[in-house]
C-alpha cells in the first residue's frame, strides 16, 4: 500500500472510509455520528475536548496488547516513518493555509500513534479488522481520524 499521508483533508468521505470508522467504533464498543471536518481550523477545534470514554477505549486495549507484544522504540523504520509524518503534515497544512506548527505536530503525533497501535497490533497478532489496523488504514488512505468530540467522531 502506498501512503498518501494527510492528502484527502477536508474531502468528501467514501463508502470505504464510512466502513473503516464503523469498524473501528463497533471494534471499540463505541457508537457515535460521523462528522466529516473540512478545514484545518476546525480540527484544532475539534481536538480540544476529547470524549475520556473514547480515549479509555483505546488506552485499554494498547495495554492489553502491550501484555503479548513488545515494540523497539528505536527501530530504525520507526523512526524514519516519524520523520515522514511530520514532513506529510506539514506539506498538508502549507497547502491548506495552515502555519499553526503546534497543530502540525498534533497531526503527525497522533499520525505517529495510530502506526504505534497497529504495529502493536500486528506484533500481539490481532485479527485483520482490529480498530487500531481501521484507523491506521484512514491514516494510510490519506485522512486524519480526530476521534470522538462532543459525541461525535470526527473525521479530517
Amino acid at each position: 500500500m502506498t501512503e498518501a499521508w494527510f492528502s484527502a483533508l477536508g474531502e468528501p468521505l467514501g463508502e470505504d472510509e464510512r466502513s473503516e470508522v464503523d469498524g473501528y467504533l463497533a471494534g471499540l464498543g463505541l457508537k457515535a455520528p460521523l462528522r466529516a471536518v473540512k478545514t484545518w481550523d476546525e480540527a484544532a477545534a475539534r481536538c480540544r475536548a476529547p470524549s475520556d470514554d473514547w480515549w479509555r477505549r483505546e488506552e485499554d486495549e494498547r495495554e492489553r496488547l502491550e501484555r503479548s507484544a513488545r515494540l523497539d522504540p528505536a527501530d530504525p523504520e520507526w523512526l524514519a516513518l516519524n520523520d515522514v509524518l511530520h514532513g506529510a503534515a506539514a506539506v498538508a497544512a502549507a497547502r491548506a493555509g495552515c502555519a499553526d506548527q503546534a497543530l502540525i505536530r498534533v497531526a503527525a503525533g497522533s499520525a505517529s500513534y495510530a502506526a504505534y497501535q497497529a504495529r502493536l497490533a500486528h506484533a500481539a497478532g490481532a485479527a485483520e479488522g482490529h480498530p487500531f489496523l481501521r484507523k491506521y488504514a484512514l491514516y494510510c488512505g490519506g485522512r486524519w481520524p480526530l476521534g470522538v468530540y462532543h459525541g461525535e467522531f470526527s473525521i479530517f
